[in-house]
């Protein structure tokens, strides 16, 4: 369907993705010129009149919400064939993919995210209504990590139909609550559930209750116990492994009473993490190592020892003088303290572990290192991977302790992986839909802005990339955000489109150059940016990673009678030359 007009105004960019009921498409409104979501019921569902009446009162209901965490609905037409419903488009990535990415993520973003899926659930709450189908396929996160609920009241709808009720439920199964596999009607208390099943899932990259069947996930979810959050990840503190397990209780009355008590507990969290403080609290009783409990619930207590029986009085010894038993016991005490400090010396001594040196392993792979370093009766253990212009990825640029120190046999070596150089070229994705853009760009672990440049252009198609900024081949630092530039056509009205690369010189305008010189003695690697402004407008001459170390001389040339340039180190203005 993309590129038809649906009631004579949206028209299908591309298509986003197909769920169970609907074709999602990223379409443009011709009447309010906006990029918007549209959904379309799909076949068989169109003539299925009790899922669309059950589809309309969920959209009847959505409509009052407004909420920065919530996707705005700006209309539906289910008389229409097929059937849709036009939402906000927000440009952003399902936590689901996400987690399968990168989890698990560090406490400080997993909390981050929560607290927008929970401020999203408030709203939802307070207008007297419930998710239903909260999971992280229908969370949303942008830049920032601002997120965006999906799939409000859905779970209802799915119901409507047998077939689809039954395939949707074994989406949902590893975030459902114990109470819905029994029967139960979708409550803030199973909202709450899928929260912590999500914080879980998100802090550990496992879900706490697993199956090889939908089937088999119900039965765990109703019967084995709540899993530690804190096994499976030692990282998280103390007070998330509580609120886990608080939002993850059997007993919908021992969780969270409400969204805004479980969204103070994560500020509260949020807050400690940010300026240290302590997170050993936990707002529900958490299983101890002392101590077991019996089925009522009873801690067993130890029962006081049983005081000893009274020492028998010493008999009299008149033949020995008190002062003479007091030395033979003294003599005695020493003997006994010098014959177990003599015996702990020995053991140590004749079991003490062999000392050997660190082996080399800066410069081979994680493999090659972990087998070299067991080799030496010693633990590897990977501290940290960071990026390395010295060495590629997958490739150990540096140990602690370093390489010939003599430590004690089976004593951890920390290591640094590299992830390959921070900069990498920009690559050419020109005349792609956005979509794809956006996944080649993500899928190389560059940051994509989440707005973007549009422009008319008379031979890219809609909704395809003209280019991006910085352009294609310039070779950039991966934290720099890259912005799409995505054309809107063309018309007759249209200004022509601004070329992406500067125009060719004129034969009657004097050429100049001009030699830029940076020093960079003593200096470790910069990025140097040289823009230009002459009679041929405003360009970037330079933009590249130079070494450090020299004396760099730039040849720069320019246009015209009245040049400026700007040098750039890192992003800071260094020099201008006005000529």
């Amino acid at each position: 369907m993309t590129g038809n007009v649906l009631a004579a105004r949206y028209e299908l960019l591309e298509q986003l993705s197909e769920g169970l009921l609907f074709h999602v498409y990223r379409a443009r409104d011709l009447t309010r010129a906006r990029v918007v979501t549209l959904k379309a019921v799909r076949a068989p569902y169109t003539a299925n009149q009790p899922l669309l009446d059950a589809l309309q009162m969920t959209l009847d209901a959505r409509a009052r919400l407004r909420h920065p965490n919530l996707m705005e609905l700006y209309e539906a037409d289910l008389t229409a064939q097929p059937p849709f419903f036009v939402e906000e488009f927000v440009r952003g990535l399902d936590l689901q993919t996400r987690i399968r990415r990168t989890a698990p993520f560090t406490v400080p973003i997993a909390i981050e995210i929560m607290i927008g899926i929970v401020e999203g659930l408030q709203a939802v709450h307070s207008a007297g209504l419930t998710h239903g189908d909260l999971r992280p396929a229908n969370v949303l996160v942008g830049s920032e990590w601002h997120v965006w609920l999906n799939g409000v009241g859905m779970r209802g709808v799915y119901r409507a139909e047998p077939g689809l009720a039954a395939a949707h439920e074994a989406r949902a199964a590893a975030y459902t609550a114990p109470e819905l596999f029994r029967g139960g009607a979708p409550s803030v208390a199973s909202d709450l559930y899928a929260c912590g099943v999500i914080l879980f899932e998100m802090i550990t990259a496992t879900a706490p209750f697993t199956g090889e069947t939908p089937v088999l996930i119900a039965e765990s979810h109703l019967h084995d116990p709540i899993p530690s959050l804190r096994q499976r990840n030692p990282a998280a503190p103390r007070t998330v492994e509580g609120i886990v397990t608080k939002c993850l209780q059997k007993d919908p009355a021992q969780r969270y009473a409400s969204a805004l008590q479980l969204l103070n507990d994560l500020k509260a969290v949020r807050d400690a993490l940010r300026f240290g403080k302590s997170l050993g609290w936990s707002p529900i009783e958490l299983p101890d190592s002392v101590g077991a409990k019996t089925a009522s619930g009873d801690i067993f207590a130890r029962k006081p020892a049983p005081p000893p029986p009274p020492a028998e009085e010493e008999e009299e010894e008149d033949d020995i003088p008190k002062w003479l038993r007091t030395m033979i016991r003294l003599t005695g005490a020493l003997v006994l303290i010098g014959l177990v400090i003599g015996f702990a010396a020995w053991m140590a001594l004749r079991f003490a572990p062999e000392d050997r040196p660190v082996p080399q392993v800066v410069g081979k792979t994680l493999a090659e290192a972990n087998r070299i370093l067991r080799d030496a009766d010693l633990e590897p253990e990977v501290r940290m991977e960071g990026y390395s212009e010295q060495y590629p990825p997958g490739v150990i640029y540096s140990i602690n302790p370093p390489e010939g120190r003599v430590v004690r046999k089976g004593s951890k070596v920390y290591l640094w992986v590299s992830k390959g150089s921070r900069f990498v070229e920009v690559p050419n994705v020109s005349n792609m839909p956005e979509s794809r853009a956006r996944r080649e760009l993500e899928g190389m672990g560059l940051a994509v802005m989440d707005s973007v440049e549009e422009r008319k252009h008379a031979t890219v198609p809609l909704g395809h990339v003209i280019g991006t900024d910085p352009p294609a081949g310039a070779r950039i630092d991966r934290s720099r955000p890259i912005k799409l530039i995505v054309s809107i056509g063309s018309g007759s009205d249209s200004v022509p489109t601004p070329a992406l690369e500067p125009p060719s010189p004129q034969t009657d305008v004097p050429k100049r150059t001009f030699e830029v010189k940076i020093d960079l003695t003593d200096q470790p690697d910069r990025r140097i940016r040289i823009e230009v402004e002459d009679d041929l407008g405003k360009r970037v001459a330079l933009d590249e990673l130079r070494r450090g170390g020299q004396i760099y001389a730039i040849p720069v040339e320019a246009q015209g009678t009245s040049v400026k340039i700007r040098v750039y180190v890192d992003e800071q203005l260094v020099q201008e030359i006005i000529r």
